[in-house]
């Protein structure tokens, strides 16, 4: 299981942030415990976990979703956000054993799937097993086919590897990933509710976040490493996706 809070966790100075994120800590602790969860890494927004049973996992990763509901304070809950991704694929194991990293399903499953519990068809198959071909609940956890999966990884492995080309095009993949324009695009927004475009913009916008979280800089400098040619349109899309303008985000980081 892949574990994701909002990048607003953590990351400007606020006493409400700090009150919150030891409440959500705290909170999650005793349910991981209940659910025989074990960690192999965490960070203030970031978790990464093992179960030894399918159920054990989606019960948990729905402890924590209501759990987080009720600890999130009413005024700022739009600034709050929850991503859970469940897989069991054996090509992700060893991966994701390192650290939550690029390249695992549950990292994508997080990261650019919409649904607050996102699990595969082969976690949706092992807890009906283990509970007698119960139903899951998909009015609260969507479930990932093994094509949208496969599409999703090849599409988002794509990205990360070629991203910081000058001359990457996103109307490159979809004969990459095999598609035709039309069924690259419907099939991305079905799964992410964004447009190639969008998603790309987007996805050189979190890439940028990351580098100012861990290494801080300006603005012109980290608008050029994400690949926009204009500073000032940079900003305005930071500030669109994010709520708060780079700079303003700069001063009030903590490095």
């Amino acid at each position: 299981m892949m574990l994701e809070t909002s990048n607003y966790l953590n990351r400007l100075e606020s006493k409400q942030f700090s009150i919150f994120t030891q409440k959500f800590h705290n909170s999650l602790a005793k349910t991981l415990h209940l659910y025989e969860a074990k960690i192999v890494y965490k960070d203030n927004n970031t978790y990464l976990l093992i179960f030894n049973t399918a159920n054990n996992a989606i019960g948990c990763a729905l402890k924590i979703q209501s759990n987080f509901k009720y600890i999130t304070p009413k005024f700022d809950g739009g600034f709050r956000k929850l991503q859970i991704g469940i897989s069991c694929t054996n090509s992700d194991y060893d991966l994701v054993l390192r650290k939550p990293s690029v390249g695992s399903t549950p990292y994508y499953m997080c990261e650019w799937i919409p649904d607050t519990i996102v699990i595969s068809k082969a976690v949706q198959s092992y807890f009906k097993k283990e509970n007698k071909n119960a139903e899951i609940d998909t009015s609260q956890i969507r479930i990932l086919s093994t094509k949208d999966e496969y599409f999703l990884k090849r599409v988002m492995n794509y990205l990360d590897d070629s991203w910081k080309r000058s001359e990457f095009k996103m109307n490159a993949i979809p004969e990459i990933v095999g598609y035709s324009a039309s069924g690259f695009y419907k099939k991305l927004k079905r799964l992410t509710g964004k447009s190639p475009n969008s998603l790309f913009r987007e996805f050189r916008l979190r890439r940028a976040l990351k580098s100012l979280y861990k290494n801080g800089g300006n603005v012109r400098d980290i608008a050029k490493y994400s690949g926009f040619k204009s500073s000032s349109y940079f900003s305005k899309c930071f500030e669109d996706t994010f709520g708060v303008l780079p700079s303003r985000y700069i001063q009030k980081h903590n490095y």
